[in-house]
């Protein structure tokens, strides 16, 4: 049974109501680069040369202040006829200023972050590798620094890493993404020569720009001094050459793949992904409620409200994931290390999700906490650091310390996600909908551990077996989400997310008969400003 309107209708109606209000002048359209200079003002501002000047020091608030502005006005004033444009434009302002926030504010960006760089001693003869890296390397990067007898060889660039052929016991088989991957082969160090540093804020302008272009855009601070838990720290063989130790903390094993099987597992997953996806998008079209008609609209699938709310977290899932896949699979295993260097070496690319076993060991923090994408965890933890550490002055180890790191952590989550409702044109409630599914979210996590703690105290937890503890996480993890899932469900089906088309040619709608192409219409267009500077790239979708 089909929906009674079809997404190009419901595409046409938010194509009609954005002529409206940019006619009217409610709203104007978002103009790149006009309408997204926050993030090039915080990179101009790490850029600066290193200087002891108080004043570069304290300009990180102005600069702050600027892109406040820059990006709220953005999220008050524009708007997009693309759904997953206009959803962007609140998520990547209000993202810009929690990221500014944790690299200039709550730290200091150009004096606490380090990232790992490889090195050469200068007492021992080079291979003919390396002086075909120094003819053919950056040489502006030798500028004569030296630090116990290191110097670099070249700051945007490295040698490939050997890649060891897979064996029997290392040819995985992915599902979706696979973790274990991960735990192939590792990698062999190319040279007996290569050491590996902690490297600080480069004086050099071209290492300082692939510094900071890195710092700013690895959310997930790998190879970085905040690398956190959940991601995978680098390879033995680095770390046991680090001249000046400061491994972050890992979960994970240490052991990594070739670009062969990198390549391989990534692409079987995305394949996977795409296949489901496609599934997802046709089933999702059947009922009217993933076309932001509504919740109250009938549905083709029984037991409505929950069916809704798992193809959701699927549709949910597979879409992020589809992206994420792309990133080993394009800068890693295409470009791969003689274009992007070291950027693109193997271990630089972990699965963004954690093992589904997290939810059965840790309940709802291990949902949060373990198994979701850590993508945005540092800016988050960042901001409960800097609240509860600096502004209350709680130590993280103390209850109530733990328990406002926890509330600023999902705070600032709910703020990202409300900013991205309130800016797409469909008829959200960015507070009760996003925000409040995100703030709701920690007091599950606390109560949950409030009764696990109760129970270890009288003795009783240690009476159940695991196996019912593990199972008993899981109903505490379902009925939770069944209680708070259909605040954000609700929320992304009414923003239209849903009518997005996430592959180019369809196979389920094309076997169907409505035809194998889905994308098509032009993806930007020029604007011409009242000034020039006013005048630039509007995107359109596809």
């Amino acid at each position: 049974m089909a929906a009674s309107i079809t997404t190009h209708e419901v595409l046409d109606q938010l194509q009609s109501k954005y002529e409206a209000a940019i006619d009217a002048g409610n709203y104007q359209p978002f103009v790149w680069p006009h309408r997204a200079l926050g993030p090039y003002l915080l990179i101009l501002y790490l850029l600066l040369p290193p200087s002891p000047s108080p004043a570069v020091h304290y300009a990180r608030y102005p600069v702050f202040a600027l892109i406040i502005y820059v990006s709220v006005t953005a999220i008050l004033d524009c708007r997009s006829p693309a759904v997953t444009v206009g959803y962007g434009i609140g998520l990547l302002n209000a993202w810009t200023i929690l990221w500014t926030a944790t690299l200039i504010i709550f730290n200091d960006g150009r004096r606490d972050y380090k990232r790992i760089e490889r090195q050469r001693r200068l007492d021992e003869a080079p291979s003919v590798e390396g002086l075909v890296e120094n003819v053919q390397g950056d040489t502006s990067a030798l500028d004569g620094s030296t630090t116990d007898g290191l110097k670099l060889v070249h700051p945007l660039g490295e040698l490939p890493e050997p890649e060891p052929e897979p064996s029997a016991t290392t040819d995985l088989a992915p599902k979706l993404e696979s973790p274990e991957v991960f735990a192939a082969q590792e990698p062999i160090p190319s040279s007996s020569q290569e050491i590996y540093t902690w490297q600080p804020f480069p004086d050099n302008f071209l290492h300082r720009l692939d510094f900071i272009l890195d710092l700013v855009t690895n959310f997930r601070g790998l190879r970085w001094t905040h690398q956190g838990p959940g991601t995978y720290p680098a390879p033995q063989h680095i770390r046991e050459t680090l001249t000046n130790p400061e491994t972050p903390p890992s979960l994970h094993p240490t052991k990594y793949p070739s670009y062969s099987l990198l390549f391989t597992s990534n692409l079987q997953s995305f394949v996977l992904c795409s296949l489901t996806l496609d599934t997802l998008k046709y089933v999702t079209s059947l009922d009217p409620y993933f076309l932001a008609q509504g919740q109250n609209t009938p549905s083709p699938f029984p037991i409505a409200r929950t069916t809704r709310l798992i193809l959701s977290l699927l549709f949910t899932y597979t879409s992020l994931l589809n992206i994420f896949l792309l990133a080993p699979l394009v800068l890693a295993c295409t470009f791969g290390p003689r274009i992007l260097g070291p950027h693109a070496s193997t271990w630089l690319y972990p699965p963004y999700y954690g093992p589904l076993s997290s939810i059965a060991d840790k309940g709802l923090a291990g949902l949060w906490g373990g198994w979701w994408h850590q993508l945005f965890r540092y800016a988050f933890e960042a901001a409960g650091e800097f609240i509860g550490g600096k502004v209350f002055h709680l130590s993280k180890n103390s209850i109530s310390g733990g328990v406002v790191r926890s509330l600023v952590a999902f705070v600032c989550s709910g703020i990202l996600h409300a900013c991205a409702s309130y800016t797409v044109l469909g008829g959200t409630h960015p507070i009760r909908g996003s925000f409040l599914f995100f703030a709701l979210q920690p007091v599950g996590i606390i109560a949950q551990r409030a009764l696990s703690i109760y129970l270890k105290q009288k003795g009783y937890r240690e009476a159940i077996p695991p196996w019912m503890r593990k199972t008993g996480n899981v109903l505490v993890v379902v009925l939770w989400c069944r209680v708070t899932g259909p605040l954000i469900a609700d929320e992304f089906a009414a923003a239209g997310i849903w009518l997005y088309e996430p592959l180019p040619v369809s196979l389920v709608k094309g076997v169907k008969g409505e035809g194998w192409w889905r994308w098509g219409g032009p993806w930007v267009r020029w604007y011409s400003g009242d000034r020039w500077w006013r005048s630039g790239l509007v995107f359109l979708g596809g």
